[in-house]
């Protein structure tokens, strides 16, 4: 892979330390750079979208749809799909119109009807094997089959324990989000109460995890700037930046101290 350029290794550095900025304070500098790379993401998506989506599937259908009604319609062309097609986009514009308001919401409903239809879909396609692979058995052979079942491997107490504390689990969560009656009983109480301790033990991964995955960012960042912004960065530079450094690092412990000296 080719070495990139001394002016793009600055320009990699200084987008790197104006968004990191934010740590030491608010400023224009970390508000300039966020609003370029939202805008350079949001350009980047719609051209994306238009090569793999829009243009394929919609504009180059609805041209050719159109010059086959120009050509002469036909009964049971694509042009008459399309047609109906750009009367139902046409309905979205009557939002716009206090009296004619409603015309809109007719393809709204479908629209909305739709999308929940194939998002219920792809959540059921994506849930269901998750669901299926929750009916573990409590006593578990080594290849991963119940005791019953005719299998002649051998008991695996590891696969066993891992299954009853599995299915347990489960149990307890559902337990917790159970709220069609009080949690009198003394099992459905602590089950819910286990239940309670388990989510904060998995939120409390997914926190870590997330917080990993920030981390490995920033180290990623700080290796950058160690190895190929720093070899071609001025002496001078290193000195003016560590006198900088040590300047605000001053001015915001004397501004501190007289902060606190105002409010005693």
């Amino acid at each position: 892979m080719d070495q990139p350029a001394n002016w793009q290794i600055w320009l990699a550095a200084i987008v790197t330390l104006g968004i990191y900025s934010y740590l030491w304070n608010d400023n224009r500098l970390y508000r300039m750079l966020l609003n370029i790379m939202i805008g350079l993401g949001v350009g980047y998506s719609f051209i994306v979208i238009w090569k793999n989506v829009l243009g394929p599937l919609w504009w180059q259908p609805m041209c050719r749809g159109f010059a086959a009604v120009a050509r002469g319609f036909a009964p049971g062309s694509a042009g008459a799909l399309w047609i109906l097609v750009g009367f139902l986009g046409t309905l979205w514009y009557f939002q716009f119109s206090r009296r004619y308001l409603w015309l809109s919401r007719i393809v709204i409903g479908m629209t909305l009807g739709a999308g929940a239809g194939m998002t219920f879909k792809q959540q059921f396609l994506l849930n269901a094997p998750q669901i299926t692979d929750s009916f573990r058995p409590l006593i578990a052979r080594s290849d991963g089959t119940p005791l019953f079942n005719g299998s002649t491997a051998p008991v695996s107490l590891w696969m066993s324990l891992n299954n009853i504390i599995f299915v347990g689990t489960i149990v307890c969560v559902m337990v917790y989000f159970l709220f069609s009656f009080e949690h009198k009983a003394a099992p459905i109480r602590g089950a819910a109460k286990a239940g309670r301790w388990l989510l904060m033990i998995s939120f409390g991964a997914f926190f870590g995890n997330t917080v990993m995955t920030r981390m490995a960012v920033f180290l990623e960042r700080l290796q950058f700037l160690a190895d190929q912004w720093g070899p071609i960065v001025p002496n001078w530079m290193w000195i003016a930046s560590g006198v900088a450094l040590a300047t605000c690092i001053y001015l915001g412990i004397k501004q501190a101290q007289q902060k606190h000296a105002k409010q005693s």
